[in-house]
């Protein structure tokens, strides 16, 4: 450690403000170290977690038809509402190392819900179906505690910060002919987030970064374009396009290093997602595949570079974009029970190299399985239930000091695993 004392005061000093200003940015659901692909859940409610989220051309309910592709509401037999909700066990831990110092902390976020909410209705004109998703769309809950054998958590290391993205989708699907439909809806995002401490703006005159309270739910808006087509009754193909989120510049509360107000400002929008899917229904069977594009790089706050500036302030994460790819299998085994599987592999959009500035958003994972089941208790009523299992990833990659770049013999290492169990209903007239 020789040679390194100053960078290392520095070092801890940034870690902090870096971690919690990557958390913000793990936008999950609602609260918990979040999982998904990147910011976004790869599945709406149990039905669709079931299929892993291979819902693309596959709609099976109006809560996995209205997330990933709103065309598909027309294709439901009746009028429906559905609702979900999801619970998600975490484990996650932060290892780091600097000369002979060396620990690892696990994280103390908890449980945190995964709401969901999809209502369709078949109007009068059988060409015509609306719809409203009520998602929680992206969020994060980080909590690592302050670690004294930790050197990237040593007092005052403790990071703990949250945030939530809900998005309203009212929809509108047209029928144009007996084989296509297309839809076409808004996306209405509110926002808010508590990060401490805050990296997105300048430091204090002593260096030190101030907390940061939203002062508010912030407003975002953008579209969602569907477009659905069944050449014969056993295959289905669909595709769909959600815009970016477009937010409003994000207003937060913080104090100087004297403790006077200071106002703090960040640019924080969600990604533009294009999503393709194909599937085949036979008798009792169905099976789906879907491929999807993330655009992180062009959009703000994620894919700026992640480098400061002469104030301080972190310009970005340097997220990549991504694909990922779904496939998903249902087996109607009885006239009441309905068996799902599914499996999705997910590039990460954060590269080893940029560990240390996204502690604090555990969004590398590559694997996840699925599978659920659903339990007709009349013929107007389903009661569904999943469990999704994110395969152990980690990554790794040196220290990072504003002023110096990688810290020379340093090292950080996130791992993540995590259960998401799902459970929901849907009633149908």
């Amino acid at each position: 450690m020789r040679g390194y004392g100053g960078d290392l005061v520095r070092v801890r000093r940034y870690f902090r403000p870096a971690v919690c200003c990557a958390c913000l940015l793990a936008l999950a659901t609602s609260g918990g170290v979040a999982c998904g692909q990147g910011i976004y859940p790869p599945a709406s409610g149990p039905v669709s977690r079931g299929m892993a989220g291979a819902t693309t051309a596959a709609p099976n309910d109006a809560m996995g038809a209205l997330y990933w592709n709103p065309a598909t509401i027309g294709t439901l037999d009746r009028s429906e509402l559905s609702v979900g909700l999801g619970l998600l066990f975490s484990d996650y831990s932060v290892a780091s190392g600097l000369g002979a110092s060396s620990g690892a902390t696990s994280d103390q976020a908890g449980v945190f819900p995964i709401p969901n909410v999809g209502w369709v209705h078949r109007t009068p004109n059988p060409h015509v179906t609306i719809g409203l998703g009520m998602n929680s769309v992206a969020g994060f809950k980080t909590n690592l505690p302050t670690d004294p054998t930790n050197p990237v958590l040593t007092p005052p290391g403790q990071v703990s910060s949250e945030a939530s993205f809900l998005q309203l989708t009212p929809v509108v699907s047209l029928a144009m002919t007996s084989k296509l439909s297309v839809a076409l809806g808004p996306a209405i995002t509110l926002g808010q987030a508590t990060i401490d401490p805050f990296l997105f703006d300048s430091a204090n005159a002593d260096s030190s970064y101030p907390s940061g309270r939203a002062s508010r739910y912030h407003w975002g808006g953008g579209f969602q374009l569907g477009v659905h087509y069944a050449p014969s009754c056993c295959w289905q193909m669909g595709a769909s396009i959600k815009s970016p989120a477009w937010m409003e510049e994000f207003e937060f509360f913080g104090q100087d290093e004297n403790g006077a107000s200071r106002i703090l400002h960040a640019d924080l929008d969600l990604p533009m997602i294009v999503s393709l899917g194909v599937a085949y229904k036979q008798q009792d069977w169905l099976l789906a595949v879907d491929a999807r594009y993330l655009d992180y790089k062009n959009t703000s706050g994620f894919g700026d570079p992640a480098v400061f500036d002469g104030t301080g302030a972190l310009g970005g994460l340097d997220w990549s974009s991504v694909f990922s790819v779904a496939i998903g299998a249902q087996k109607q085994l009885t006239d009441r029970w309905t068996a799902r599987a599914g499996y999705l592999f997910n590039q990460s959009p954060i590269r080893n190299s940029e560990t240390f500035l996204n502690l604090g958003t555990p969004l590398f994972y590559q694997h996840m399985i699925s599978g659920g089941a659903s339990y007709a208790l009349c013929d107007s009523m389903d009661l569904s239930l999943a469990y999704s299992f994110f395969v152990d990833s980690d990554r790794t990659g040196p220290i990072i000091s504003p002023t110096v770049g990688p810290v020379p013999g340093s090292s950080v290492t996130t791992d993540l695993a995590a259960h998401l169990l799902s459970f929901g209903m849907t009633v149908r007239h």
